[in-house]
């Protein structure tokens, strides 16, 4: 059609006309028609000749204009600057205008598809020109004047493999930041991919940027390296969610980032931009490039490298001192979150001056799973690699931070979260180190000492899960700051599995913490704690009164069998109410150490005999050093006695193995 369109014009303005013909044309006309066609502003020769000039104007306008595609002047027709002027003949005129038309449909970018492939779909939301090449002698060419999402589609003859070309200019992109300019999303007929999708959905005179959002999201047989000049023409201010998910789940790309993939990109961050851009892309190797990111320079954005190499387990090497050296200012929401999640092949030092620039008050998520699962980073944690966050805390700031990075050694930093300082945010440090098993050295007395006040939901959740490394006792004022009625989950299995921990629980290790019980508060916080010795502390939980909840004292000293002498009599005495599922499953599992006779009333007073799921199963499994009388109510009523009608799901195993039990044959089998 574009050539039908202009061929007309050329034939009307060349038919009777010889060379340097004085003809009067309409030259306004002719540059807005170059301009329409192709998106090129030819210079005006004469500012007085905007309505009319001869055919010599035309055709110089007619070869500047292919200069500006081609790169070069015309020169194929005579030793003139301007070739199709020198030759001044229609088939001169008319080989030049081919030749616009030419470049117009000139593929800039390729797809191979897979040897099976009998259709092909893609979208595109970016108003232009474009021209597709099937790659089996179909060439479409396209008009696209709006900016909604138009799907092109094509089915071939012969399933096989083809070259798809895809060429043109945009002229307009779609605003909505969750709108690609071409998408391919899940669309595995996809094999390989090469040029430059940048020049196609360039950056526009304006400053409107193309986005390449969930681009090839889901393209699971995409196969080969991602190409150097994908996005070569992209220059400027980034745009939200610009690189967003634009490689998700492509597992079988391989190859090396490109060290200037990113590079036309300069300016401040802008939300979500590199959010999920490489996640799950395992196949990828050779270590991230130091100036990925470089022309990214300003005040942090929210997401902004959220996801970015999620899983991405093929990549090796050092994580870059300087990768988000650019990024300068207080941190946003989700910064960090997941950045190097599973990329397990990460080696050497975590960076000490790696988010330096990121300095202020903390947000939700910021360092949520930042580096979970990169069991292959070693060395000491860095001292000041938090440094410059100091405010009130904020919900999953610390999330599984350092989650299952088992190469970590060294001691904990004393100060690594000095900076934050207020009230407790729910799971602040849930499984912050869970599974650094190379972690030695004792808990730092003041780690948390910042934290001050009413607990938060799964605040310390899991924290040293698994650090079997860690020696030492716990310290008497790690948690001394919180203050307040318990929380949901408060103190989760906060030191479960920590075996290389010795000494005796501190006394007054939850002091601070009074008030009715919460779900999970204490569920499984010394499990498998086989270091730990000594008596467990009378006042222990002197602070919890109330009603039992759900999972209150589940597994909580499952498996300390270092501990030793008798239960205290006290240890539940504030419980009061009727039962509640879990409440005391596994508590004492597996502590053989434990002697004496377990304290009339030790789970204080039940005011519904309507068992509960799970209430009692193996709460004192493996106990075979005890004595005296089982459990009983304060009023010496057996709670076999009480709870007439509970099941095996609700107290199965309390009593297994502990055979030193003064009515231990009397115990009905349910409960044993």
């Amino acid at each position: 059609m574009l050539k039908r369109i202009f061929l007309g014009i050329v034939f009307l303005l060349t038919s009777y006309v010889p060379a340097h013909s004085a003809e009067i044309v309409n030259v306004e006309y002719v540059h807005s028609l170059i301009k329409k066609v192709w998106n090129i502003d030819v210079p005006y020769y004469e500012d007085s000749l905007k309505y009319a000039a001869n055919m010599e104007y035309v055709l110089k306008a007619v070869d500047k204009a292919n200069e500006i595609l081609n790169g070069t002047p015309t020169t194929d027709y005579g030793s003139s600057e301007y070739a199709t002027l020198y030759a001044a003949d229609t088939v001169a005129t008319i080989d030049a205008v081919n030749r616009l038309i030419e470049k117009q449909n000139k593929s800039s970018f390729y797809i191979t598809t897979t040897p099976t492939t009998s259709s092909f779909s893609f979208t595109i939301s970016a108003a232009g020109e474009y021209a597709i090449d099937w790659g089996d002698g179909n060439i479409e060419t396209i008009t696209k004047t709006d900016t909604t999402n138009t799907t092109y589609s094509h089915t071939y003859d012969t399933a096989g493999e083809y070259t798809i070309g895809l060429g043109g200019q945009a002229t307009a992109y779609n605003s909505s930041m969750y709108t690609a300019a071409v998408s391919f999303k899940d669309n595995t007929n996809i094999a390989g991919i090469s040029g430059s999708l940048g020049e196609v959905f360039s950056t526009l005179s304006d400053g409107s940027q193309p986005r390449f959002y969930n681009t090839f999201s889901g393209c699971g047989n995409l196969t080969g390296s991602i190409p150097e000049n994908l996005f070569a023409g992209i220059t400027g201010s980034p745009a939200k969610y610009m690189f967003s998910a634009t490689f998700d789940r492509c597992s079988g790309l391989t190859g090396t980032i490109p060290e200037n993939l990113f590079a036309g990109i300069k300016g401040a961050p802008a939300y979500s931009m590199f959010n999920s851009t490489f996640r799950g892309c395992f196949g990828l190797t050779g270590s991230i490039p130091e100036g990925l990111f470089a022309g990214i320079t300003g005040s942090p954005a929210s997401y902004m490298f959220s996801y970015t190499f999620f899983e991405c387990s093929g990549l090796t090497g050092t994580i870059p001192e300087n990768l988000f050296a650019g990024i300068k200012g207080a941190p946003a929401y989700s910064m960090f979150n997941s950045t190097f999640r599973g990329c397990f092949g990460l080696t050497g030092s975590i960076p000490e001056g790696l988010f330096a620039g990121i300095t202020g008050a903390p947000t939700s998520d910021m360092f949520f799973a930042t580096f979970e699962r990169c069991s292959g980073l070693t060395g000491t944690i860095p001292a000041g690699l938090f440094a410059g966050i100091t405010g009130a805390p904020a919900d999953s700031m610390f999330y599984n931070t350092f989650y299952g990075c088992s190469g970590l050694t060294g001691s904990i930093p004393e100060n690594l979260f000095a900076g934050i300082k207020g009230a407790p945010a729910e799971t602040m440090f849930y499984y912050t180190f869970y599974g650094c098993g190379g972690l030695t050295g004792s808990i730092p007395e003041g780690l948390f000492a910042g934290i001050t006040g009413a607990p938060a939901n799964g605040m310390f959740s899991g924290t040293f899960s698994g650090c079997r490394g860690l020696t030492g006792s716990i310290p008497e004022g790690l948690f001394a700051g919180i203050t307040g009625s318990p929380a949901g989950g408060m103190f989760n299995y906060t030191f479960s599995g920590c075996s290389g921990l010795t000494g005796s629980i501190p006394e007054n290790l939850f002091a601070g913490v009074t008030g009715s019980p919460a779900s999970s508060m204490f569920s499984g916080t010394f499990d498998g704690c086989s270091g730990l010795t000594g008596e467990i502390p009378a006042g222990l939980f002197a602070g919890i009164t109330g009603a039992p909840a759900n999972g209150m004292f589940s597994g909580t000293f499952n498996g300390c069998r270092g501990l030793t002498g008798s239960i205290p009599e006290g240890l539940f005495a504030g419980i009061t109410g009727a039962p509640a599922e879990m409440m005391f499953q596994s508590t004492f599992r597996g502590c053989s150490g434990l002697t004496g006779e377990i304290p009339l009333g030790l789970f204080g007073t039940f005011t519904s005999n309507t068992p509960k799921s799970y209430m009692f199963q193996n709460t004192f499994n493996g106990c075979s050093k005890l004595t005296g009388p089982s459990a009983r109510q304060p009023d010496g009523t057996y709670l076999y006695d009480y709870f007439t009608t509970a099941s095996g799901n609700q107290v199965s195993g309390m009593y297994r193995g502990a055979t030193g039990l003064s009515d231990y044959s009397s115990i009905p089998s349910a409960w044993r």
